[in-house]
């Protein structure tokens, strides 16, 4: 099995990887001298990457312009002592988007865990355990985090055997609010790396002519035009890292996909989400005013739509969606300016709000979601499916569960 492997090695990559984390209130809040939120950008965070590459004879990514597959390991240095360091293992896809005899343009997405050297529970004294932030990083409530690089990449060869590439990027690190305080890391930035390719260059035993053939053959071959699918998946996040409460989530979902091409689909569905931290309760979190909370604030319904990929069996898709139902919505904010709770408030569908701090302490969720959907397409119509749900830059939830698909 190893030895086979080995076999299907295409390269292997070293780089130097740097950029900047975006303010949200929490990272210049901890980097600050004064331990306030100042809206800079905190730079540099630096680190480097080790990534093996493999091209497997798969028909899936004959049908990506011959994309390969491969597994990485990150180290980041987050430029400040209270943020600490992080180690992240991860897989990912290069997809070539252009491909010529001198240079690659392509995609390299990714997912993988992070593991953090400074969280809040080991840089806060024991007084102020779940009393306050302090001084403490407020970032990150968990060593075990979620890892996303998110890459475009150009590749070009330098001598026989090697090849530059450089690359931009997005990487996220957080729990999905599993655990708080969760606000996570956003870093911009990107790679300067050298890559060995191995000899042999014949994919899986063959060569790149002839897997250029099969991929004209399959995008040839009849592709079904539409499907459906329905889904449930089921979760817990905490609100406030205060109570270190956990609450249940759940979601069920129902689609119709257009399939445009073997490699995509695009869809439109439905979302219904039930959160159970939206209950009746006391809470100075400062989001949501829960004190005049009711039965029915549980439920939100959405509309969205969804484009996915498909590789083989794996479908990943970004669903963009709006909220036709939310109550929530007129819980927030907690207080008023002069500091009295707030009262509800009747908001209409569509409203004003600040995007980029959306679902942050004193921000509303607004009306605007997204979903990041990976599935893995079992016998019988059956699929599994791992859901991320951020009201943009801010991580709700995450969720697992099965659906159905015909």
């Amino acid at each position: 099995m190893i030895f086979s492997l080995i076999l299907l090695i295409h390269s292997v990559t070293a780089s130097f990887q740097g950029g900047a984390v975006m303010p949200d209130g929490k990272v210049d809040k901890v980097v600050s001298a004064d331990n306030k939120a100042t809206g800079d950008w905190h730079a540099p965070a630096w680190g480097v990457d080790v990534n093996v590459d493999f091209a497997p004879d798969w028909k899936a990514l004959q049908q990506w312009n011959n994309a390969t597959v491969g597994v990485g390991l990150s180290y980041w240095n987050m430029g400040h002592e209270m943020l600490g360091h992080a180690i992240a293992p991860y897989i990912y896809m290069n997809v070539p988007l252009v491909r010529l005899p001198h240079f690659e343009v392509g995609l390299r997405p990714g997912l993988g865990a992070a593991f953090m050297t400074k969280t809040y529970r080991n840089t806060i004294s024991p007084e102020q355990m779940f009393v306050s932030l302090g001084d403490a990083n407020s970032c990150i409530g968990s060593v075990t985090n979620l890892y996303f690089p998110e890459e475009l990449y150009l590749s070009f060869p330098l001598v026989k055997g090697w090849k530059l590439s450089l690359s931009a990027g997005w990487y996220h690190i957080s729990n999905g609010s599993i655990r708080q305080p969760n606000s996570g890391y956003n870093i911009f930035g990107g790679e300067l790396g050298v890559s060995k390719m191995i000899e042999a260059q014949c994919t899986g035993g063959r060569c790149v002519e002839e897997h250029a053939a099969d991929m004209n053959n399959a995008s040839s071959e009849k592709t079904k035009k539409w499907s459906v699918a329905v889904a449930g998946t089921m979760g817990g996040r905490q609100v406030y890292y205060r109570d270190q409460q956990t609450f249940l989530i759940s979601s069920m979902h129902a689609a119709a996909y257009w399939h445009a091409h073997p490699i995509f689909r695009l869809g439109g569905g439905i979302d219904v989400f039930y959160d159970g931290a939206y209950v009746q309760r006391e809470t100075h979190f400062g989001k949501t005013n829960l004190a005049l909370a009711q039965p029915g604030d549980c439920w939100r319904v959405g509309v969205s739509l969804q484009p996915e990929f498909v590789v083989g069996d794996f479908t990943a898709g970004l669903h963009v969606g709006a909220y036709m139902y939310d109550p929530v919505k007129e819980l927030e904010p907690q207080w008023q300016e002069d500091g009295l709770p707030q009262e509800r408030l009747e908001k209409p569908i569509f409203y004003a709000y600040d995007l980029l701090n959306a679902g942050s302490a004193g921000h509303p969720d607004g009306w605007l979601y997204t979903e990041v959907v990976l599935r893995y397409h079992l016998p019988w119509h059956v699929f599994v499916q791992a859901m991320m749900k951020s009201h943009l830059t801010k991580v709700e939830f995450v969720s697992v569960g099965l659906g159905f698909y015909y």
